[in-house]
Parts: structure tokens; sequence; C-alpha cells
């Protein structure tokens, strides 16, 4: 069967919504594709996919221009209303072309705009009216997100604790209604009955179930069903209907079935609501961690300076007990810092002159300068947070199929909710107020809280999960490429190693050539150079100036140095060497050393070696991946000799030596071509483009920033058992939304004709979906490590006293 999908994004079409001969899936589309022009919408088509990244760039907008007696100011507006990524696109270029907006960041996810503008010209009352205009609700946020939140959950609390409260009165003086009494009652009594009923019910309908009634309409104002619409169909259903059995002196009132209705709703709310707040506490913890200010040199003197207004090389002063508010480099000074945040080890790291510090970790003891590396955005904090809150809407692909599924399911129980109706009224002569409780009991136990939480729960407590292992997010979908691996390569050198070499021997000891190398390693920043210049040092050798300078990836580094060609690099075999160097060569390779040349002048002069050690739980982290089944393979530039004795001491059987970065991806294509899912593990710049190839990409925290830049997860504990944790916990993060899925899909396909079929009430149906949707929440904890047997006897004690009080109130005992 063919399905409609939007001209513009290509989404399947709910409703439809049709503009100058072409059919979009909202107005947003619509308006969009009238701003951008045919010709443009085309050229983008013509392209593999949306890219709603570079559908922005495309657009051209009009280079703001601040006065000299502006009043630069920032606002946050909420936006109710927005259906798919164009519409915030539309509302971002909207605000852009406004008089006095200077700037507009739209956030889908979340459903706000930044605007930055200037006070003077416009006002936040302008830019709600703009936005209100295009069809949407907006209303400026005037406390923090944090804040807002809070009120948010504190007014759906308050919302649940009176519908609770009017509940418990309304299924007290309900009791005459359930018995049959009700006809027998004196006029006078029956009337106050009845109308007290109403009057505790309405509260409870239109205070404590607004949130329903708001997303009902605005369902049915853009035209496209929600479960709101079913929840506001089903509570008003049964409160109208009993208000019109209040003036035709019917038998029954059903304001207990309403209020019941609203108050288990209003539970599930509360539950989800709880459950997304201790998912959701490393995005929060994250923000906390970020500073508004940091202390800058300028000229010798320390100045107070905005975050925003820091740049990369800027020197900061960092204070014991501050928090360090950029990534950058020790200047000066030696302190000790607490990592914890970013590594989860409680021990306060040393820093010295050379070291990196991360922007949100704790100046324990010295005063430290630094200079920055990474501001603002670019830091290792602000993308942690920026991919946390992008994997809580990232569209996985059991999102998307929790998404089409939603997307046929609502309206579809909203047909068939009326047919049930239909069926009981019409067909089976059964009466309007058994059809109308079956409706409503079909639109109650088939509420899709459980399927539309299955998903998001279980990735935003899976990148909870994995923060505590040190490994960062890095990728929207980082998690689903990660319960796929089968097959894992890793670098040798800062990878499986620690990565800080130890000049063994330079052979012959000639201190010109020495003073040649050392000059040369120091322009680089490779941890065998670092060796070198350590090497050196110790032996007093003084540098001379560097004329020219190249780093090869996997092969090495050449240069001018006082005028002679320098080269230092791996050994490949064709080097015509003296029987001395022949020896030496030998007796290194035995021993498993990283040896290298020294070229100068084109012929070789010397030659020196190098050892790293294997990083603590090497050994066993690759004896625990391959335990799970997973191959493990070790990819490294460095010699067959070294890699076989690296590769035998943590148990690896597959290795590659002298690979070249371009190597190192070639092998990721090829075990991919073969079915394999790789993940690549690797810290350097030659490991990038395999990063950048594999299905999953892994970078070392202490790794370059190119090859932090390619991965899709960032490991900052140097602990390669975070590594093995992770894939643990993304196969489990998997294997609980299928569960998840199966749950809900399972729990509707029965629930629905039991309903239809009037095996169950509205009461039961509202009990039926919360323990649902409980079971959802609940299982998608168990990423956390929430054990549900701790609180199933509560729980069953609980139910059986509520059981037995409710069947001696039915008994009349």
């Amino acid at each position: 069967m063919a399905v409609l999908t939007c001209y513009l994004c290509e989404q399947p079409v709910v409703t439809e919504v049709p503009g100058d001969g072409h059919i979009f899936c909202c107005h947003g589309c619509r308006e969009l594709w009238r701003l951008m022009g045919d010709e443009e919408i085309k050229e983008l088509k013509s392209r593999p996919g949306v890219n709603w990244e570079n559908l922005r760039e495309s657009i051209t907008t009009p280079t703001p221009v601040l006065p000299l007696n502006a009043d630069p100011k920032t606002v946050t507006i909420d936006i109710d209303g927005m259906w798919c990524a164009s519409c915030s696109i539309l509302v971002e270029q909207v605000l852009t072309r406004m008089p006095g907006v200077l700037g507009a960041q739209i956030d889908f996810a979340t459903s706000t705009a930044q605007v930055a503008m200037d006070a003077s010209t416009t006002s936040s009352h302008e830019l709600e009216q703009a936005i209100i205009k295009l069809g949407y609700d907006a209303k400026e946020r005037e406390t923090s997100d944090e804040e807002l939140e809070f009120d948010r959950d504190l007014v759906l609390l308050r919302r649940f604790g009176i519908s609770v409260v009017l509940t418990i009165f309304v299924m007290m003086f309900s009791v005459p209604v359930w018995s049959g009494y009700l006809p027998q009652f004196p006029p006078t009594l029956r009337e106050s009955l009845e109308y007290g009923l109403w009057a505790l019910a309405t509260p409870t309908v239109f205070f404590s179930g607004w949130p329903f009634l708001r997303g009902a309409w605005s369902s049915l104002r853009h035209g496209v069903p929600t479960m709101d619409l079913l929840i506001s169909i089903g509570s008003l259903s049964a409160y109208g209907y009993s208000i019109y059995t209040i003036f035709s002196g019917g038998k029954y009132l059903y304001f207990d079935t309403a209020t019941m209705f609203i108050t288990f709703l209003l539970l599930s709310r509360n539950l989800e609501v709880g459950t997304r707040n201790r998912a959701a506490g490393v995005v929060r913890m994250l923000s906390r961690l970020s500073v508004k200010s940091a202390w800058v040199l300028r000229d010798g003197q320390e100045i107070q300076t905005d975050i925003s207004q820091v740049h990369v090389d800027d020197q900061i002063v960092v204070r014991p007990g501050e928090k360090v508010p950029v990534d950058g480099t020790v200047i000066e000074g030696h302190s000790a810092i607490n990592e914890a945040f970013l590594t989860g080890e409680a021990v306060p790291v040393d820093k010295k002159v050379g070291d990196i510090v991360y922007a949100g970790t704790v100046n324990s003891t010295g005063r430290l300068v630094i200079k920055a590396l990474r501001v603002a955005d670019d830091t290792i904090l602000a993308q942690t947070s920026r991919f946390v809150k992008a994997a809580q809407g990232a569209q996985g692909q059991w999102r998307k199929l929790a998404d089409r599924v939603l997307r046929i399911f609502v309206p579809s129980v909203l047909v068939f909710g009326l047919l049930t109706f239909v069926y009981w009224d019409l067909v089976a002569k059964a009466g309007t107020a058994p059809a109308l409780l079956n409706m409503i009991a079909v639109f109650v136990i088939a509420c899709p809280c459980a399927l539309s939480v299955a998903t998001p729960l279980a990735v935003l407590a899976g990148a909870q999960r994995l923060g505590g292992y040190g490994m960062l997010l890095r990728s929207d979908d980082a998690l689903e490429r990660a319960s796929d691996v089968d097959t894992v390569i890793m670098d040798k050198t800062g990878t499986l190693t620690t990565g800080q070499m130890t000049l063994t021997e330079f052979w012959p000891m000639n201190p010109e050539i020495m003073q040649l190398v050392g000059s040369l390693e120091l322009a680089s920043e490779h941890p065998i150079a670092a060796a070198v210049i350590k090497y050196m040092e110790q032996q007093h050798i003084t540098y001379l100036p560097i004329e020219q300078f190249t780093e090869e990836p996997g092969w090495g580094i050449k240069g001018q140095v006082a005028g002679h060609d320098v080269h230092i690099g791996q050994l490949d075999g064709t080097e015509d060497l003296s029987s001395e160097m022949k020896e030496k060569l030998n007796e290194w390779q035995e021993e498993g050393r990283t040896i290298a040349k020294v070229v100068v002048d084109e012929a070789i002069q010397a030659l020196f070696s190098v050892e790293d050690q294997p990083r603590a739980h090497a050994k066993e982290a690759v004896s625990s991946l391959a335990h799970q089944g997973i191959q493990v393979i070790m990819a490294t530039g460095d010699s067959e000799e070294a890699a076989r004795v690296m590769a035998q001491k943590l148990g690896i059987t597959r290795y590659y030596a002298r690979q070249k970065p371009i190597d190192k991806a070639t092998l990721v294509e090829e075990l991919e071509s073969q079915g394999h899912h790789v993940a690549f593990v690797g810290d350097g710049i030659n490991d990038a483009p395999a990063l950048v190839k594999a299905h999953l990409g892994i970078a070392m925290g202490t790794g370059s920033d190119i090859a932090i830049e390619a991965g899709h997860l960032t490991l900052t504990r140097p602990n390669l058992m975070s590594l093995v944790d992770t894939l643990t916990t993304s196969k489990q993060v998997t294997r609980i939304i299928k569960q998840n899925l199966l749950w809900a899909l399972f729990y509707n396909a029965l629930a629905l004709p039991a309903a239809a079929l009037g095996y169950t009430g509205p009461f039961i149906a509202a009990v039926a979906m919360l323990l649902s949707s409980a079971f959802v929440l609940a299982n998608s904890l168990r990423i956390l490590g929430f054990s549900p047997k701790r609180y199933i006897l509560g729980t069953s004690v609980a139910l059986g006293v509520g059981t037995s009080l409710a069947l001696i109130a039915w008994l009349g005992l």
C-alpha cells in the first residue's frame, strides 16, 4: 500500500496540508517551502536524504547589525505545537528576519527557542506574537530550565493530589449508585447526592485533567490524533453522560469512572516524570558543573571575565577549590584535580605542566595557570551534555518503529472505540450506558503510554549508566551502534598501552645526532616524541632551531634542523645497515621493542628503541570481550616483533603490524564487508580514518582532538573494562527496548478485544493501563540497577489491604 509522504521532509502524512499543488505533513513544512522556493527544494531533493543542518545553512538570513545604543538580551521561549524538524526551522527563519533579532536557535527536542535580541528595538512579547501567528503557542520562560522543570513537576503532582482527595470522596458517595439504592432515596437527598458528586467531579476532570484536555485541543486544532484525545473523550463522555442522567432521571451515574480514570492516568504521568528525572540526573549534573566566569590573565593582571568572552589560547588562572572553566593545558603550577564526573574515580589526579585539564573538574590544592584549548560549547563537558540531551530524542530504529506504530495506533483506537459504541448501542441493543462504558474502557485500556515511553526511557537510562563508566556520548545513535558490535579493533600505543613511552636505548651515543633528533622531536606531540625529549633532557642536550617540520601519521616525522634534512621513523626492512647496527636491531627486535631509525641527509646515522607498558586492565578486558564472543584484533603502526610481543602479553591472537592510517580504515572496511559490526578504539591522529569508517568509533579521552572528534564515544577513564561494560550495557538497553515494545504490543492485542467485548469496565481498564506503564518504567530502570523484586512484597500487601477494604465496602459490612 502506498504511503503519502510530505513534499518537504518526506515523513508519512497523517493529516494532509495542501499547498500550491503539493501535500505537506504540517503547516510548518508548507510555510518553509514557501519561504525557500521550489528551486531550492528540488536541489535539496537531489541529495541523499534531507539534512536539516545543511538545510539551515542553505537558507540565507540577513546579517544583524548591532547599533551603539543597543540593549542586548537573551530570552528563552517555550513553544507548543511543533510537529517535525521543519517547524523548528520555520520558526528560526521567521525570528531571525525580525528587526532587532541578533540570532535565534530552536531546539525541536525540547520545544524551546533561544533568541538573542536588541531589547531597545524589539521585545519578547513581539517574538511571542510572531510565533503565535505561525500557528504555535509561545510563552517566554522567566526561570531556569531546572526551576521550570521543578515547577512543572510540582504542578502535575498538585493536580494528582487534588484528584486523589476528590476521587476518594466521589467513590465514597457513589456507594448508593453501585448498590442500586439511588432511585429509592427521597428526591431531596437524591438531588443533593447527584449534585454533590457533580461538584466533586468537576475540578477533577477540568483542573486535574487539564493537561489531557489541553493536549486534546491541540490535537484537534492540528488534525493529529494523540493519546490525550483518547483520554479526553473517555473522561468527558463519562462526565457528560452523568450530567445527562441527572436531568433525565436515570438510574446510574459515572462520575466515579471519570474521576478514577483521571486519577490513575495522573499517577502514571507522575511515575513517568519521576523516572525521567532519575534517568536525566546526569544532564542536570553536567549543567551544574559549568561555570559562568573565569579569571583570565591579561597584561599580567587577573581579570574576571564572562565565560562567553574566553577564547582559545587565553591564559586562565584556577585557584584551589574552583572549577576549571575550560579544557586546557597546564602551563604553570602543580595541583590535584578531582575528575570524578569525567572518569568516575573519586581520587584526585595530579596535574603538572603539560597535562590536560577539563572543564567542570575541581582544582583541589594548588594554583594553576592553563592555556585554553577548547572553550564554550566545544569543551568535553558541553559536548557531553549536548549529546546526552540529543540521545533522549534520538530517532534510532526502535524509536522510529514505536513512532510509526503510534501514528497508526491512536487513530485506529479512536475508530475502534466508536465502532464499539455503535455495536453495543445499535446492534446488541444493550443501551447507551453500557455502550458508552465499553467505549470508554477501549479508550482507557489502549492508552499508549507504555508504547510511547518504551524507547526514550531505556536510552536515557543507558546514557546515564555509560556516564558512570566514564564513557561519554558523542553521537545520537552510539548506544544503538554499540549493541551490534561483534568485532573490536584496538590501536596499541595509547589504547592497549599507557602511551607513556620510555626511551630505553639510543645507539650510537653521538651528541650531534642526538641534538638533531631532540630538536625535531620537540615539535611533535606523539608519545614517542615525549619519551625522546625526556631522555634528551636527562642527557643535557641543547636544542637547535627548526627550519621545516612535517608529521606523517603512521610513519614518523621529518624536517630541516641546522641545515640538515632529518627523518625519524619506522624501519621498513629495505635499509642498508652496518653489521653492528644489524646486530643491535636484531637484539632489540627479539625483546619486542619499538624501534625507530634516524636518517640525516639521506643516511641512517642512529637507531633508538622505546618501550610502553600495557594498561592495568587491558588483558582482563580482552579476555572479557572474547568470553562474550566478541573478536578482538590489534592494529598498530609498530613493527611486527613489537606487535607480536604485546599481543602475546594481552592474549590477542589476531594482530596487524605496520598499519598506516589508511590501512587501518581498509581493515575496518574489509571486516564490515564480511558482515561484521566493527568497533574501533584509538587515540591518535592516525586512528581518525578508522574511527570514522567503523560502525562504532571509540576515542580515548587522553588522545588527540581529531580522534575524539571522529569517535561516536569517548572513553575518559584509563580502564579498558569500561569498554566491556559499555558494550554489555548497550546490549542490555537494546534488549530492554525490545521487551518494552513487545510487552506494549502484546498487552494491547489482548486488552483491546477484552474491553470491546465488555469484560473490563473503565475502572479495570485504568488499572490495567497503569500496570502496563509501570512494567515498562520498572523494566527500563533495571538498567540503573533498580530491582522490582524489592517492591513486590510491599505492593502486594498494599493491594491486598485495598482489595479487602473494597470487598468489605461492596458487601456492606
